[in-house]
């Protein structure tokens, strides 16, 4: 047995690190497949025992505010998503790279290597953070969990540390991917005098773990104001990926992807220029209720209906339900209440309300 492998489990037994154990049995094992095949067998036994148990954990209760009651972490499992996110080149092969390194653990740990465990994403709002880090999780086939700051942080000095250690105790119990979002409330710069002495003892809390945290499974931290992080925070994570405001080349395959029908207009990318994927949404979800509203009002505004000339009672509460539907809507618009139309068209006055309702005049 070679003397790195023998080193690296005496390290693990002193330092209680399973991490370096775990990849110490694991060289063991490649070492003596061929030479020692009942060795490699229960070797490999104990590793298979030792995922199921932490497959198992995902069963724990999770992590409550011990005053609230309330959970500390939303769970997403499975994560669903209908398309793969659009980056730009370099935050796409950042992503693939993460991925790669997690189908092939078994050809990094036979060199001594693991893949990486944490990952700080860094950009301005609505550029794509959050669901990266749901696409991961998805591809990996891991649940979900996102610190539930609101939760989290506490008026009561000291709850905060402990809570947020209860949720990161919680994640390294079984594989999954943790997203701790707006990290920077939590991991401020310790040499802010304006911040309470509570959140600085987080920031050595949240090293603790970076530092600790199993290669099973994926620690993601996303800001939006990376000057505020303390400096020592950086240095903690294995992979750092920004993420840019959309270049129009970008701009064009996510209208291509999530809105088709506005990627014809060749012309729409440069309308959005300088926008985030947020504000994109948010501009063609109201375009697209306007364009709704305007189809409604020509449909129900045209000149042959505003001429329509109302016949007398007996002869409305004859007429078809489309027929009278029409009329609710106009008599509505003319200003008649909704007893009074009613009593003219011979229908009740809840039936009236769900016309209404119905057209979006309600």
């Amino acid at each position: 047995m070679e003397d790195k492998v023998i080193l690296k489990l005496a390290d693990a037994a002193l330092k209680g690190d399973k991490n370096i154990g775990h990849m110490a049995v694991r060289q063991l094992a490649s070492k003596v497949r061929t030479v020692n095949t009942s060795l490699y067998q229960k070797l490999t036994d104990r590793l298979q025992a030792f995922a199921l148990r932490g497959i198992d954990a995902n069963h724990k209760p999770l992590p409550v505010d011990s005053d609230t009651r309330q959970s500390l972490v939303r769970v997403e499992d499975p994560v669903v998503i209908d398309h793969e996110p659009i980056y730009s080149t370099d935050v796409g092969e950042a992503i693939e790279q993460i991925l790669l390194e997690r189908h092939h653990v078994e050809e990094l740990m036979k060199e001594g290597l693991l893949p990486a465990r944490s990952v700080i994403f860094q950009g301005a709002p609505g550029l794509g953070k959050t669901i990266s880090a749901r696409w991961l999780a998805k591809s990996l086939n891991l649940p979900l969990l996102t610190l539930d700051l609101a939760t989290v942080m506490s008026s009561f000095l000291g709850k905060t540390g402990s809570n947020v250690r209860a949720v990161l105790e919680h994640a390294m119990s079984f594989p999954c991917v943790l997203l701790l979002d707006e990290f920077d409330a939590i991991a401020k710069r310790r040499d802010d005098d304006r911040e309470l002495g509570e959140l600085k003892r987080l920031v050595t809390v949240l090293l603790q773990a970076i530092d600790e945290w199993p290669s099973s499974s994926l620690l993601i931290a996303a800001t939006n104001h990376g000057e505020l992080l303390d400096p020592a925070i950086w240095r903690r994570f294995d992979i750092e990926i920004s993420f840019p405001m959309p270049s129009l080349e970008t701009i064009e395959k996510y209208l291509e992807e999530y809105w088709p029908e506005e990627a014809s207009d060749g012309r729409a990318a440069k309308h959005f220029a300088g926008m985030s994927f947020s504000n994109i949404d948010r501009e063609l979800r109201q375009a697209k209720r306007e364009r709704v509203i305007s189809s409604f009002n020509r449909r129900f505004n045209s000149d042959s209906f505003d001429e329509m000339q109302l016949p007398v009672d007996t002869e409305l509460k004859s007429l078809s339900r489309d027929e009278k539907n029409k009329w609710i809507i106009k008599l509505f618009k003319e200003g008649e209440s909704q007893r009074t139309i009613a009593g003219k068209v011979g229908f009740s006055r809840p039936t009236v309300k769900k016309v209404l309702e119905d057209n979006f005049l309600l």
